[in-house]
């Protein structure tokens, strides 16, 4: 007999009577919670324990199998999207998720065929609602391409896809050149330029000639340099000379931080790199953003001036050999569309598989990249693999005036081998900026809350609480009416001011927002004995060892 939950979805039959049964208390509580509380507070579950992520996914599997639509609805209806096209980027954005990528890319086709019937002949104005919501499905298939990278992962590297498999991406290759040709006959713009070009990395692709090879709109021209470019401080990185911040490009990891087009994302790329801010940190599972910084930078007259940290990231059980490991890099060169990376930043997730000191010295020896980085490795672990032979330049890790974790034991240790740190969540998740000075404490579990908030919100609470935050925010308030600058500038300076620290690591949302002055406004001023001694007079009340002892060494966080 099929078991079914109070709400009649099916459970799988393999799970056992108990497995299936919910105690009736319990599933009210799921009945009745609001859907986004529902969320929290299974975001909240899933980092109790890593076994729990994994159930959801088989779950959450089986149910998007048993539940496949026998035929798809109509997405949209006269130049506008219908209700429809909604559910349907749930189904494939959950399909993402639990590991069925070729599948979420089946219903990608379905959408972008729809669309194709909706072109004219000849151009005619398409409804901005109907283009926003492509920009979304752009960034849904470029989403796609990583969930289905991840699904060819095995312990032995990368495999090949199968014959379906493959059919499905090359149908949706296909499906988006057709649309394209299509585009451009009509005269209208082609909405997923930035799928394709992702699409078209996926290993085992076939080379094929898009119009995108030619476009000329990316090409963008340098600006006289702005003032603040001379101002903006740099370091020496292995044998390259780069400024003291680096832009994060973590936006391209999902459409939740907002989608725009590759015309307005290359814009902004070559407004940072006019101010100065050429350098540029992403990773293997960011979305399209090594494609995308890719196309920008080669299409530049000083592309050789604009530098690439990128990540090698090891999350899941892997035998490592030189084979492997020269297949990736050879994959990060693809995406960024050269034949060197300027840094290139590892990250393993299990200590328990020392595999993580030849994985570095397998990519030291590999000519084409020409610096060896870390990424929240703690300082056992960076030191044993310094120990070992391997020259490593530089370790990412989080760093702030709440996360004094590196104060610890890895400033020590960076002195030692001189490695220098790029800091990230220096602004513990937004919350040190002017926008908190005077206010009450969040509601975690309000609409605007993020679980990158509530994590953050967590470690304040640990670290001293919202009463000496407010403290600290006055004090970095009065610090930055003397040299006009913000909070978040102060904060920043701070960190900046550490010289075992290279750059702080900035999020940029390309193409959607930037803050070029406000960002170089911290290149502007030094913090003088009296402004560390106030800062200092907050900070000697928190508990930033208990933060230390709660969270262990950097990185580990992620690890647990």
């Amino acid at each position: 007999m099929q078991l079914h939950t109070s709400e009649g979805f099916p459970v799988a039959e393999k799970a056992s009577a108990k497995a299936a049964h919910v105690n009736m208390m319990t599933d009210t509580i799921i009945a009745n919670l609001p859907p986004d509380g529902l969320r929290t507070i299974m975001r909240g579950l899933l980092g109790v324990d890593p076994k729990v992520t994994a159930k959801l996914n088989i779950l959450a599997m089986e149910y998007l199998t048993a539940t496949r639509p026998a035929t798809a609805p109509q997405l949209f209806l006269a130049n506008e999207p219908t209700p429809a096209l909604l559910d349907w980027q749930r189904r494939y954005r959950c399909l993402m998720g639990c590991g069925l990528g070729f599948e979420s890319m089946s219903l990608l086709i379905e959408v972008i065929q729809q669309f194709q019937s909706l072109l004219p002949i000849e151009k005619t104005d398409l409804s901005d609602s109907l283009m926003d919501a492509l920009a979304i499905v752009d960034a849904d298939v470029v989403q796609s391409a990583t969930a289905v990278q991840k699904e060819l992962l095995t312990n032995a590297g990368a495999r090949k896809m199968t014959a379906e498999e493959f059919n499905t991406a090359n149908g949706l290759l296909a499906r988006l050149l057709e649309c394209e040709q299509q585009a451009k006959r009509s005269g209208h713009e082609f909405p997923f330029e930035r799928g394709l070009s992702r699409i078209q990395k996926l290993e085992g692709m076939p080379s094929v000639i898009s119009l995108q090879s030619d476009s000329k709109e990316f090409a963008g021209h340098t600006t006289s340099p702005s003032a603040c470019t001379n101002s903006i401080e740099r370091f020496q990185l292995g044998k390259s000379h780069v400024p003291r911040m680096f832009m994060g490009l973590w936006q391209f990891s999902s459409p939740a931080w907002g989608t725009a087009s590759r015309s307005k994302i290359h814009k902004h790329f070559r407004k940072h790199v006019d101010a100065g801010l050429t350098a540029y940190d992403m990773a293997d599972h960011y979305g399209d953003a090594e494609v995308t910084f890719g196309q920008f930078r080669s299409s530049q007259p000083d592309a050789a001036n604009i530098f690439c940290a990128t990540k090698y990231c090891v999350f899941e059980s892997v035998h490592i050999t030189e084979d492997v490991v020269k297949a990736n890099v050879t994959e990060r060169l693809l995406n960024i569309n050269s034949d060197a990376v300027d840094l290139l930043q590892l990250h393993w997730q299990s200590y328990d598989d020392p595999q993580y000191v030849q994985m570095a010295r397998l990519v030291e020896q590999d000519p084409r990249v020409l610096n060896v980085g870390l990424c929240n490795f703690d300082t056992q672990r960076m030191s044993e693999i310094m120990e070992a032979g391997v020259r490593i330049v530089t370790n990412q890790v989080q760093f702030s005036l709440i996360d004094l974790r590196p104060t610890f034991k890895m400033a020590e240790s960076c002195r030692k081998h001189n490695v220098k740190l790029l800091t990230y969540g220096s602004l513990c998740g937004g919350f040190l900026a002017d926008k908190w000075l005077n206010k009450a404490a969040p509601n975690m579990f309000g609409e605007d809350m993020t679980p990158s908030h509530r994590k953050y919100f967590e470690m304040i609470n640990i670290w001293g609480g919202w009463e000496l935050l407010q403290k600290l925010l006055s004090a970095l308030s009065e610090i930055g009416t003397k040299y006009n600058a913000s909070v978040s500038n102060v904060a920043t300076r701070w960190v900046l001011d550490h010289e075992y620290v290279g750059a702080v690591i900035i999020g940029g949302r390309m193409g959607i927002s930037e803050h070029v002055e406000e960002n170089v406004k911290v290149f502007s001023f030094k913090l003088d004995e009296e402004d560390q001694a106030a800062i200092k007079m907050v900070l000697d009340q928190s508990r930033s060892v208990e933060v230390f002892e709660a969270m262990g060494d950097c990185g580990a966080e992620y690890r647990q």
